[in-house]
């Protein structure tokens, strides 16, 4: 979890906000832009939901209300 929040500072989160809608805002598109058009090269070149749904396990839309 320490690494994944890492990266999600320093590659996705550069703007300052100050109220907690336009932060939950911006948390949810990092990580949704992490899992499913970041590569990782721990798998391949691949996206977290590339594996994921290649394994069947579910994944949660990027539109759901989970923050």
């Amino acid at each position: 979890a320490e690494r994944v929040n890492g990266i999600l500072k320093q590659e996705f989160l550069f703007y300052r906000t100050n109220n907690i809608k336009d932060l939950n805002l911006l948390v949810k598109e990092s990580i949704y832009l992490y899992n499913a058009r970041r590569p990782h090269l721990s798998l391949k070149m691949k996206t977290p939901d590339m594996v994921h749904k290649k394994s069947g396990e579910r994944i949660i839309p990027p539109d759901s209300n989970i923050v």
